[in-house]
């Protein structure tokens, strides 16, 4: 049986014996499944994992948000809780105080300490009756481990490259949930995508329920989308394809319908009167609750969720959507930009009677109007389809994936209004840009996701989805980075180093004093 008192703080956190004055409190040893059961519906797994502390800097360092001149003079400071949002905007490493905790890691491998002791822990008091439900609980564990390893290996080394060696080590690849076990070697990135992927085949070959009642939980579906991403990122298109058509197959053959799986945006609003747009006013939807077709649109079980994990947030106070995130928005047809893109106060200080004020400006609210996913959804499923497709040659059935989440996304009420202009006449490139721009559009604006996109899609030489370099600006300042260097690698912080001397990393003792606007 496991003792589950070193959860809260697990793993690398700690060396070997650290935690041992630590004095337990409680109940210790669960007895039966179904607590470890309950154990998987920790909040540490859902709504902790991946948040940044708020800070949302992975999402800076990338090319959807952007900071105003005021706030960059009179809001960030050395003292300032979010200074990292300013940091990795302007890319000066390190992007926090090195000697203080990173929360985005802490609380990515507390959430799989969660996971190792379930897998470990349940067959030390499963039953002849409780068979069935242990093995669904570590197929369901294995596959939420190897989601968090393969995002953090990407955020914490370079992106897989299969036409590189990928030797590079990143993150310990731990599965014992055992405390007084060492912590293992920092694992390559290659070696992370071998033990990820046999997770997710143990998953598929070991009990994954077909259906969950909550996303927060895996489901097969989920599983096969895990594989899809799995294979996305090792630019297997084949699989990539394959994985991603059952996964949609099976969603669909559990709802039903389309309809039941994706929102049609042309069924939304805001119960105000159609009337002429003030362009000197803030907007009114701001304030107002959106009214959608059910209501579930700001629960983590709606429709569109396959895979919940909350995500950081962003675009807001003193974070605007960068102007070519804005940009990719159809502003008479896209629906999204209709709901979302809202005119809002800037931000605005006064300081020695001098006031600094942003004026009215374009916010992007889909986030606070919706519930957000950093998981996965349909939508994404959809287009992930589309993608392999269309890498593939495969060009009418990438369109037709395309096209069909435009019905649901674009102005109109049949597809001569929601198709892709000019779609059917397009070559591979075109076509693929459409849809990568779509998925651009469709994830959150403000999760790490961007951040892996820009890296994988940088393997993709000469297109004109590549980008090599990112560059930021704050007034006519302009600051730039290569997204294939160590400016887009979060370096692990000496909380973890110095209790991990066998890894033979050297703190970073630089003093954190960056330079301000």
């Amino acid at each position: 049986m496991r003792k589950l008192y070193f959860i809260g703080m697990l793993l690398l956190c700690f060396s070997c014996s650290d935690f041992l004055d630590v004095k337990p409190m409680g109940k210790l040893i669960p007895t039966e499944v179904e607590e470890y059961e309950n154990l998987l519906n920790n909040i540490s797994t859902v709504d902790y994992y991946y948040l940044e502390a708020g800070s949302t800097y992975l999402a800076t360092l990338c090319d959807n948000l952007k900071i105003s001149e005021n706030s960059a003079a009179h809001y960030f400071d050395v003292s300032n809780t979010s200074i990292s949002k300013y940091t990795s905007y302007t890319f000066q490493m390190p992007y926090y105080d090195p000697t203080t905790a990173d929360f985005f890691w802490e609380h990515g491998y507390e959430a799989i300490g969660i996971f190792n002791s379930v897998i470990d822990g349940v067959n030390d008091v499963k039953t002849e009756q409780t068979e069935q439900l242990a093995q669904q609980l570590i197929a369901q564990s294995k596959a939420a481990r190897a989601w968090a390893y393969l995002t953090m290996c990407m955020i914490y080394g370079p992106v897989y490259n299969p036409a590189g060696t990928n030797d590079v080590k990143t993150i310990p690849y731990r599965t014992n949930s055992q405390p007084l076990v060492a912590n293992p070697e920092r694992a390559t990135t290659a070696e992370v995508f071998k033990y990820a992927k046999q997770d997710i085949e143990d998953a598929l070959n070991g009990g994954i329920p077909e259906n969950v009642s909550n996303p927060c939980r895996f489901g097969l579906p989920a599983v096969q989308m895990l594989m899809a991403y799995y294979y996305m990122f090792t630019r297997d298109w084949e699989n990539m394809w394959k994985y991603a058509d059952m996964a949609w197959q099976k969603v669909l053959a559990q709802n039903g319908s389309v309809e039941a799986l994706l929102y049609n945006y042309n069924n939304f609003g805001y119960g105000l009167d159609d009337t002429e747009e003030d362009e000197d006013s803030r907007d009114p939807e701001i304030d107002i609750e959106l009214q959608g077709e059910d209501a579930l649109i700001g629960r983590s079980y709606h429709r569109e969720n396959l895979m919940y994990r909350k995500p950081a947030y962003g675009g807001t106070g003193v974070l605007y959507p960068s102007d070519e995130f804005l940009a990719l928005f159809d502003q008479e047809k896209d629906l999204r930009y209709k709901l979302f893109a809202l005119k809002e106060d800037g931000y605005s200080t006064t300081v020695n009677d001098v006031t600094y004020d942003d004026g009215l400006v374009r916010m992007y609210f889909r986030d606070n109007k919706i519930m957000s996913n950093q998981g996965f959804t349909h939508p994404e499923l959809l287009l992930m389809r589309a993608e392999a497709a269309a890498r593939l040659g495969k060009l009418s059935d990438a369109l037709n994936d395309l096209n069909l989440l435009r019905q649901f996304r674009y102005k109109g009420t049949d597809v001569s209004e929601t198709n892709l202009p000019g779609g059917e006449s397009m070559n591979q490139d075109q076509l693929l840009e459409e849809i990568l721009k779509e998925r651009r559009r469709e994830l959150p604006i403000a999760t790490f996701q961007r951040l892996l996109d820009l890296k994988r899609l940088s393997l993709d030489e000469g297109k004109p989805w590549c980008k090599k370099v990112i560059e930021h600006k704050i007034g006519s300042t302009t600051y730039s980075a290569e997204i294939n260097s160590e400016k887009f690698i979060v370096p692990i912080s000496n909380t973890i180093i110095l209790l991990n001397p066998q890894w033979g990393l050297t703190p970073d003792n630089r003093t954190f004093d960056p330079v301000m606007y």
